[in-house]
């Protein structure tokens, strides 16, 4: 019998030890099935949205919104701790066991199935750390806390926060063991939930870059920028982007909002002030009536990797690299030729050749802004690069107007550990002591 842990609450799938790799396909699928959809959180965290004249879910939302911490009201939708644990649970079930899986379906590997576990636990596990740490600093995150680190299933084990960089090097060791194992090269769409070779080289393009290790970031996106598609916005014909069906779709384990989004929310005009509204083909794709959020708010829009981030990681990190400043620009072009009218992609090509690394870093920062919008990136790519001073303006319950500031460099930037975490688990306050 699967045993839950006490210190992270996890609860068993089921009461059967797996013994046929089928079984073990099914505690992975049920593993995949239970990863937290809390990109949508980070979204009304960041810049992006807001409140709504009319908002039906308003006390859901508004402290998340306004960064209230401290004493959210019950009904506050919260950010995961036991659920990514959950998750990592199942991984490490599979991790453990499945080599000596009998093997009752040919279609199936072990290898496949354990390196799907361990790109899920890396991934589970990076989502902790850029939720509840600090930003990677390479100065620092030696002796910065980190989150628990969870690789066997063992009730006496203690759970206590380990460094950032020695959760990182975690992260990393699985990927690579993960992307040896498995045999998959990309998956067909009805399956593009799971991890693939192509999706874990993502996931390692995506590592590289929030560690600032450019020359490692851009390495990885170029291992596979030549089997990632872009859809052309500028024919007909074409399919969103965002589409778990799209070409562009690499992995697509996560919706990233939902109708509460989409019907209760305003886009907030720093993101929407990024765009051409005319001339930008995202626009009304993207939005509806101006500027109210039209993607990502069911099951066919679930997304985590796809094609256009690649090309956008490649162009930071070669933007990072003075002698690669000809391919970030060439990176960037590429991406927006599909997204721009002809005659202002024209315009943009000039502006974008004559650019200084630092106004092309910054350019790709907004057009970060403006491709992934509502993805679940920008919270991350606020904090993971200037912290700046949030200033959002929103509608209250008396149809009034108020204005919030998050001031730049904030604590606030990272997520406290869950009260329950702590209560469950004091350990949790165990760091530096």
């Amino acid at each position: 019998m699967f045993t839950s842990c006490n210190y992270l609450d996890v609860e068993p799938v089921g009461k059967v030890i797996p013994d046929e790799v089928s079984e073990y396909r099914a505690l992975l699928t049920t593993a995949y099935s239970r990863f937290p959809q809390h990109k949508k959180l980070l979204t009304v965290r960041g810049d992006e949205v807001g409140p709504g004249m009319i908002s039906i879910t308003y006390d859901a939302w508004i402290d998340i919104v306004t960064w209230n911490d401290e004493s959210p009201d019950p009904v506050t939708y919260t950010f995961p701790w036991t659920q990514m644990y959950n998750v990592i649970f199942y991984a490490n079930s599979v991790i453990e066991d499945v080599m000596d899986a009998g093997i009752d379906d040919r279609t199936e590997t072990r290898e496949q199935l354990k390196g799907e576990a361990l790109l899920l636990r890396a991934y589970a596990h990076f989502e902790l750390l850029n939720l509840y740490a600090k930003p990677y600093d390479a100065a620092t995150a030696t002796s910065e806390r980190g989150v628990p680190l969870y690789l066997t299933i063992d009730i006496n084990q203690e759970f206590k926060p380990v460094s950032i960089e020695k959760v990182y090097e975690q992260i990393l060791s699985d990927i690579e063991e993960g992307e040896k194992l498995m045999t998959v090269e990309e998956q067909p769409a009805e399956t593009r939930y799971r991890f693939s070779k192509k999706s874990a080289k993502a996931l390692e393009a995506r590592v590289r870059l929030y560690r600032g290790e450019w020359d490692k970031a851009l390495a990885a996106a170029k291992e596979i920028l030549p089997s990632c598609p872009l859809e052309d916005l500028t024919v007909d014909g074409f399919s969103a982007p965002y589409l778990y069906t799209s070409k562009e779709s690499i992995l697509a384990l996560e919706q990233t909002g939902n109708t509460e989004i989409t019907d209760d929310m305003e886009m907030l005009s720093n993101i929407m002030d990024k765009y051409n509204q005319s001339e930008d083909l995202r626009v009304n794709l993207y939005y509806r009536y101006g500027s109210s959020p039209n993607k990502c708010y069911d099951a066919s829009m679930k997304i985590t990797f796809r094609s256009a981030e690649i090309y956008l990681i490649a162009a930071e990190a070669a933007a990072h690299i003075s002698e690669s400043l000809p391919d970030a620009k060439s990176f960037l072009k590429t991406l927006i030729k599909t997204r721009l009218s002809a005659s202002y992609y024209a315009e943009r090509e000039g502006e974008i050749d004559a650019m200084s690394q630092a106004e092309l870093i910054a350019e790709i920062a907004d057009e970060r802004a403006r491709e992934l919008a509502l993805e679940g990136h920008r919270w991350y790519d606020l904090r993971r690069t200037t912290r700046p001073e949030i200033v959002k303006t929103y509608w209250n319950k008396n149809f009034e107007q108020e204005t919030v500031t998050l001031p730049a460099n904030s604590a606030k930037y990272t997520l406290p550990f869950p009260t329950e975490a702590i209560t469950n688990n004091p350990n949790l306050n165990e760091w530096g002591k």
